[in-house]
């Protein structure tokens, strides 16, 4: 089973939608949505940038290894794709 969205009411009258792992672990909480339909053009966005946006990385580099595996998160573009933006 793949992971999945879920949607879910927000305590201030909106909503929020929950990306969920295979195993039920929560993975991440959206930003709120007044309505159902913002929600669900929220899924459609994550799932887009999800599949096509890139990993840029803010953190510290604590190690070359450390590093390489970030530049391992670009898939197939190699460095020229990363950005390490400050």
């Amino acid at each position: 089973m793949a992971g999945y969205f879920k949607l879910v009411d927000a305590h201030d009258e909106g909503f929020r939608v929950k990306l969920t792992a295979p195993d039920g672990t929560l993975v991440a909480v959206s930003t709120f949505y007044a309505s159902k339909e913002e929600a669900i053009a929220g899924i459609e966005l994550i799932r887009e940038i999800a599949g096509t946006g890139p990993v840029v990385d803010h953190s510290r580099v604590e190690s070359p290894e450390q590093d390489e595996l970030f530049f391992g998160l670009q898939g197939t573009s190699g460095r020229d794709g990363a950005r390490r933006d400050a």
